[in-house]
């Protein structure tokens, strides 16, 4: 099943491709919540900070999603 889902020929290359999105998405959340709590809560007065890396891993997950992985 996992096969289908990533572009890889064995299981080397697709343990590869899981690592890298999983390593992806958590800089992205270290990066996100930076940058959310130290820039845009600052312009935006509606944006609240984002308290837990809960939230922030959340918050980038659905943003890879939508941006479509």
């Amino acid at each position: 099943m996992i096969s289908a889902i990533t572009k890889s020929s064995n299981k080397s290359e697709m343990l590869q491709e899981i690592l890298m999105f999983v390593l992806n998405l958590l800089i992205s959340t270290f990066i996100l919540r930076l940058v959310w709590n130290t820039s845009l809560v600052k312009h935006l007065t509606f944006i609240k900070p984002i308290k837990t890396l809960l939230d922030a891993f959340i918050l980038s997950l659905a943003i890879q999603v939508v941006r479509g992985i």
